[in-house]
């Protein structure tokens, strides 16, 4: 009997260097974001900063707020807090040429779908600019399957959940 968890029993993502895992996670997202109720929309451009568009509210029953929100698929400890280092027409490596860390400018929010278990890390992007290139789950757990973040996206609500991250 299978479990829910389970991946890549065909050998196909291994061979396609996990990519696909990364086209599931958000179909998963776009699919619990819709369960939950929220508006959601898929952005076609696969190199792009932000996968989905997503509506948040100010407030549980207030104005929608529409945010940029790029995937990210968790395969360790740690979500990453960039992109563009991957793939490309030009496979020449050239270090750090293409890659970037995700600022407001790119997107709002980073969701971290994490492989494992598929718990959803809501990480506004506004606090990426505290850490490194990428972050320890440990120190977002507040940001663990915290729907409350897409009801409250408001200045108050976002102090409370950066007084909550760890260093």
């Amino acid at each position: 009997m299978g479990d829910i968890k389970d991946v890549d029993l065909t050998g196909e993502i291994a061979k396609k260097a996990g990519a696909p895992l990364g086209d599931a996670h958000e179909l998963f997202v776009r699919a619990i974001m819709m369960r939950l109720g929220f508006e959601v929309g898929k952005v076609d451009l696969s190199a792009g900063p932000y996968d989905l568009i997503l509506a948040a509210h100010t407030k549980p029953g207030g104005e929608k707020l529409f945010l940029r929100v790029q995937i990210k698929t968790i395969s360790g400890t740690s979500l990453t807090l960039g992109g563009g280092s991957r793939g490309g027409i030009d496979r020449e490596y050239k270090s750090g040429v293409k890659s970037y860390k995700y600022s407001e400018e790119h997107n709002e929010l980073i969701f971290g779908v994490d492989k494992e278990n598929f718990d959803i890390y809501i990480f506004p992007t506004r606090f990426a600019s505290k850490y490194g290139t990428s972050i320890s789950k440990n120190k977002i757990v507040v940001c663990k399957n915290n729907w409350e973040i897409l009801m409250n996206w408001n200045e108050e609500y976002l102090r409370k959940i950066e007084k909550q991250l760890k260093n």
